[in-house]
């Protein structure tokens, strides 16, 4: 369901902000991983969890540009 949730902003960013929201969001998304192993969660249960939403995030970011570009050559 976070992957969903990730992938979802990723392509709304992607619409409409640029490079720097991207890493800002990664950032986020890194001091949220790290603050929710309050489960007592392995480290790499958490490294893995963040480098699959960090991915999820990228591409779906990737997807959102692709689209805002070919939206704005359509409308010229």
């Amino acid at each position: 369901m976070s992957v969903v949730a990730v992938s979802a902003a990723g392509v709304l960013m992607g619409l409409r902000f640029k490079a720097p929201a991207l890493i800002a969001a990664t950032a986020l998304l890194m001091i949220g991983s790290l603050a929710w192993n309050d489960l007592g969660l392995p480290g790499y249960v958490t490294i893995t969890k963040f480098l699959i939403l960090a991915f999820a995030l990228a591409v779906a970011y990737i997807v959102g540009l692709s689209i805002s570009v070919y939206w704005k050559r359509t409308q010229v």
